[in-house]
């Protein structure tokens, strides 16, 4: 007998079975003890909840030779068949390659003629919201009065696309995303069963890897037995989804936390070495902030981890403000969207932490130059002034000149007041002060990243301020990108450019 798949093998097969969703499963078994069904249901919800399964389950309860009966035996032929997909009173469709009118045509004919065997025709109309309007339209009166021998289940994960006019003539029930706990429970009842051993936390991780998600959940048990085997481990788990380890995004958060640039930009290195793609470092690290957040507002409990887990979150919880975790977030966030686009993928991870690094420098203060920066100006105050700033011609000189000659104190400048900004603007050249007054910076083609961050408002002025705060003149930036053979770099200085400058001459 060929293999068949966990998720199939112990997939729901009575009420009793069904994992989260007691609701619904009062529902339905009132409506069987009470004989007020309804001729149509619409089951909605996120996908490997239980949908199609319950809708299976009705249709065998009320086919059963005990029933109609809230508690199917599972061993007549009715409860048989349909169990196996036999059953010719119960219909599947799947509305994603069935779409058409047509299709809706001919379930209308048949709708009409009573069931072969058993009492109810059930047709199970699966993602319902793929159907074209056409066919919503043809399916409408056959909803609104259909044989009394026929109930209708319409199956969808996006009630929205459904038309109201299909809602209003069903009976809806909303399945829920399955909890942590659940999900956990029906694991671990599925591993003793099939003789695997499971560490709990890999079992924690699979779970909440899954989101809710009881198919999925299932299907990487599956997964993982065929890649470990028997035996499984917490670093099976992240070796195979290649997923962050949380003491990966605890050592991530701790350096962040402490300012560390060169421990962070380590972490992103062992990330990628361990297998990690960089967008699913940055996907883990958006959800261990997203924890952070719910521990700092108090909203622990909805996150559904380990006590273990819950406790070191709070502990690093009190190294950021809710402001740094949030800011986090969304430069994260940010950095995810980009890497959509842009070649570069780790570049844009390794800059958006860097930003996070000065946010977080400026809040607590632990930003050395800062300090370094305040002294070098006391000592300035009462030293001797450069020539440059000495020299009372110094504005009527070529601001490109100035520019090119100032362009590492500018440099120096910008990564004093971001580092975010420093690094963009490292990777750019001054082309040249425009008629418009205005100093182009070029960066070369496929560095556009660079230039869309450079233009953000607070990297701009940071540039900005660093070029007035140099050579005494406020002059706006604006960032280009090289045309194909171009060059980036700007002309070199000159003896005669440098002798302009100080308003010199050349001697031999």
């Amino acid at each position: 007998m060929s293999y068949i798949s966990l998720y199939r093998k112990w997939r729901s097969q009575d009420f009793a079975e069904l994992v989260g969703q007691p609701a619904i499963v009062q529902t339905l078994r009132n409506a069987i003890k009470n004989n007020r069904l309804a001729h149509a249901y619409m089951f909605s919800g996120p996908r490997g909840t239980g949908k199609t399964s319950t809708a299976r389950i009705l249709a065998k309860a009320l086919n059963c030779e005990n029933g109609p009966t809230e508690n199917p035996c599972g061993t007549c032929q009715s409860c048989v068949k349909t169990r196996d997909g036999h059953s010719v009173n119960v219909y599947e469709i799947d509305a994603a390659s069935n779409r058409g009118i047509d299709q809706i045509r001919e379930l209308r004919e048949k709708v009409r003629y009573a069931p072969v065997e058993g009492r109810y025709k059930v047709y199970i109309i699966d993602e319902v919201h793929m159907l074209t309007p056409e066919a919503f339209n043809a399916l409408l009166k056959t909803l609104e009065e259909p044989p009394s021998h026929t109930i209708f289940v319409l199956a969808t994960t996006e009630l929205q696309k459904v038309p109201l006019t299909i809602i209003s003539r069903c009976q809806r029930l909303d399945f829920g995303r399955i909890k942590l706990a659940e999900i956990e429970a029906h694991l671990s009842k599925v591993a003793e069963k099939e003789g695997f051993e499971i560490e709990p936390k890999a079992l924690n991780l699979i779970s909440r890897v899954a989101e809710g998600c009881m198919r999925d959940a299932v299907s990487l048990l599956d997964q993982l037995v065929s890649f470990a085997g028997h035996k499984i481990s917490y670093d099976n788990v992240v070796l195979m989804l290649g997923t962050a380890d949380e003491e990966l995004l605890f050592a991530f958060a701790e350096g962040i936390a402490n300012g560390d640039i060169a421990k962070v930009l380590g972490l992103v290195e062992k990330g990628l070495e361990e297998g990690r793609s960089t967008s699913q470092v940055t996907r883990d690290l958006i959800s261990h902030f997203r924890h952070l957040l719910h521990v700092k507002v108090g909203s622990g409990e909805v996150l559904e981890l380990t006590a273990d887990y819950l406790e070191r979150l709070h502990g690093q919880a009190k190294q950021f403000t809710l402001d740094n975790i949030k800011e986090a977030i969304q430069s994260l966030s940010r950095a995810e969207l980009d890497m959509k686009w842009h070649p570069h993928a780790r570049l844009v991870l390794e800059v958006a932490l860097l930003e996070l690094l000065e946010v977080r420098s400026k809040v607590k203060g632990l930003d050395a130059g800062i300090e370094v920066g305040n002294e070098k100006q006391k000592l300035e105050d009462h030293s001797p002034q450069p020539i440059s700033s000495i020299n009372t011609g110094i504005h009527s000189q070529n601001p490109m000149t100035k520019i090119k000659l100032h362009w590492n104190d500018i440099l120096e400048s910008v990564k004093k007041k971001s580092i975010f900004g420093y690094v963009s603007l490292h990777e750019g050249e001054p082309r040249e002060v425009n008629e418009k007054g205005k100093l182009v910076i070029t960066f070369k083609k496929g560095y556009a990243f660079h230039k869309e961050r450079l233009e953000d408002r607070k990297n701009k002025e940071s540039v900005e301020e660093a070029i007035r705060e140099s050579i005494g003149e406020k002059i706006p930036i604006e960032c280009i990108i090289a045309e194909a053979g171009a060059t980036v770099a700007a002309p070199a200085i000159s003896a005669n450019m440098v002798a302009d400058f100080f308003e010199g001459r050349i001697v031999q």
